[in-house]
């Protein structure tokens, strides 16, 4: 965000869809997820990271976020805990389609600057997920 910067840029999207084979009578969870980035946010800007891990087919989700609020100027590295990994279990044993949606968004008012990436500065793209399995 800031001057010159269009509004639909304040927000931005990714949706992964992951899909794992795993032996039947089995299922599992996201428990937990690493992150890395960079913010730069003024004083008066606030920077949110969310993810909601679902599975396809099943209204259950959970998700974990982080906020900053500026001033900011730093890379990051978090370690999210996941609070309601037991209510998003993926189908009993066989296949599961996982779905990530991770997001990044600032707020501020007018004239203020902001940057919030899910990524570091050599680019590279990494989100590490912990996985919980148990017998079904």
């Amino acid at each position: 965000m800031g001057k010159g910067v269009a509004l639909t840029e304040g927000r931005k999207n990714c949706q992964l869809n992951i899909d794992l084979l795993y032996p039947a009578g089995f299922q599992y969870s996201v428990f937990s997820a690493d992150y890395r980035g960079y913010v730069a946010i003024d004083k008066g800007v606030t920077g949110i990271q969310k993810s909601t891990y679902y599975f396809s087919g099943q209204t259950a989700q959970s998700s974990t976020q982080t906020t900053w609020t500026g001033p900011l100027s730093k890379d990051y590295l978090i370690h999210d805990e996941a609070v309601s990994v037991s209510a998003v279990l993926s189908p009993c044993g066989a296949e599961g389609l996982l779905n990530i949606n991770s997001q990044v968004r600032l707020s501020g008012a007018s004239g203020l600057n902001g940057l919030l990436t899910t990524d570091s500065v050599d680019t590279k793209f990494t989100q590490v997920l912990y996985l919980n399995w148990q017998k079904c």
